[in-house]
């Protein structure tokens, strides 16, 4: 993993956790509430190009998680560009409060090898809802690595499902948009829970009100090394070219020791959605 100056960081597989793709032909309006609404028109989203992005800037792959603003809970796009990435990439579906069959889809994904499930609670509020614990507990029956994505006033619920399925770990996209190093203390409710782990994505360093180094201080504080995955969150975000997020979490995670880094870079990410 390099910066401007062709400094590395001792991690020998560096893996973005969190990558969309768009096909244009097939996409819909967004629905999400997203105020960065159709980011997918500011520049090349298909998977072929967001791969050839992420590797020139000497990241190895990573995950494609379902982009729900443009393609909604039609998860055959990331399903496909997945396999035909090859090893170094993943697929992570999405389901929704408007999912008629949620476990359905879910089985549908394990039999064609993705190895994410996105909890989608944006903009309707769903996972206080039985069908979310069974979801995640479906997960840990097949080897998949759920996500959630919710807002903070919903990390109660999020507590819950953790405390349902404590043999399944539990990604929390964007860190649930929590301010870190600001009014953070629903993450300091949920870092007791050990199953829980954070993702720490573009969006958190630039929203909170400390620096990027004090943003990944907060988060070893509370969460370790082991329970924090870093996800770059392009091509949505699309304000600066990709080396320069891999730039932003390298030098937030410059000093730190070796094992910590290759955590936080790749390895959390290879145990959650790669090694199965």
């Amino acid at each position: 993993m390099g910066d401007p100056d062709g400094d590395l960081l001792a991690v020998n597989r560096v893996l973005d956790a969190h990558l969309h793709a768009v096909d244009l032909a097939t996409c819909v309006d967004d629905l999400t509430g997203n105020p960065n609404a159709r980011w997918w028109e500011q520049l090349d989203c298909a998977p072929e190009a967001v791969a050839a992005r992420v590797q020139a800037a000497g990241v190895s792959g990573g995950v494609l998680v379902q982009a729900v603003g443009a393609h909604g809970f039609d998860n055959s796009l990331v399903l496909g560009a997945a396999e035909a990435l090859g090893d170094d990439w993943r697929a992570m579906v999405a389901v929704g409060s408007t999912v008629e069959d949620p476990l359905s889809v879910l089985d549908r994904a394990v039999a064609l090898r993705a190895t994410g499930l996105r909890l989608f609670s944006i903009p309707d509020p769903w996972l206080s809802s039985d069908v979310a614990v069974e979801l995640v507990q479906r997960c840990a029956d097949s080897g998949v690595g759920p996500s959630v994505c919710c807002r903070a006033e919903e990390l109660q619920a999020v507590a819950r499902i953790a405390a349902a399925v404590p043999d399944c770990e539990i990604a929390l996209d964007h860190c649930g948009f929590v301010s870190l190093g600001g009014d953070d203390r629903a993450l300091v409710d949920l870092a007791t829970r050990e199953n829980l782990v954070v993702k720490l994505s573009t969006g958190v360093f630039d929203t909170a009100p400390v620096a990027p180094l004090s943003v990944v201080s907060r988060l070893l504080d509370l969460f370790g090394a082991e329970r924090i995955v870093w996800g770059s969150d392009h091509p949505q975000v699309h304000d600066r070219a990709y080396p320069e997020l891999v730039t932003l979490v390298g030098d937030a995670l410059r000093g730190l020791d070796a094992t910590t880094q290759a955590a936080v870079l790749g390895g959390n990410a290879a145990r959650l959605w790669f090694d199965h």
